[in-house]
């Protein structure tokens, strides 16, 4: 009886700890959300470009080549090191000074700086 006692006590141990180890989980996630912690134009910015399909594909490719959001000051930004070089034109995603090439379509990069700049004028 004493041995069940135990068991039922580290099962229950061992399930409160998971618990709260998936709530930490839960709450790291959540805090690039937090205005102004993923890039330094905020997150306002891109808030479209994960509406639209075209940026939607960008992005994915970003992530697959290990961009992560809130990096910016590491050079693998998400936004600033791969999203905008890519859309906006201000040059060719890097990383350590190196360009990284993105493989997306010219259509897609046209459609999400269609979408970009139409967010943008809306905004105004």
């Amino acid at each position: 009886m004493g041995r069940t006692i135990s068991r039922i006590l580290m099962s229950g141990t061992f399930l409160v700890s998971v618990m709260m180890g998936a709530n930490v989980a839960a709450q790291k996630v959540a805090l690039p959300s937090t205005p102004g912690a993923s890039t330094p134009a905020g997150p306002a910015q891109h808030a479209a470009a994960t509406h639209n399909p075209a940026c939607q594909r960008i992005i994915s490719e970003c992530q697959k080549l290990g961009f992560i959001q809130g990096q910016w000051k590491k050079d693998n930004g998400l936004w600033k090191d791969c999203f905008d070089p890519v859309v906006k034109g201000g040059g060719s995603p890097t990383r350590d000074g190196k360009p990284v090439s993105v493989p997306v379509s010219a259509s897609d990069i046209q459609a999400c700086r269609a979408s970009e700049s139409h967010q943008a004028a809306a905004r105004k």
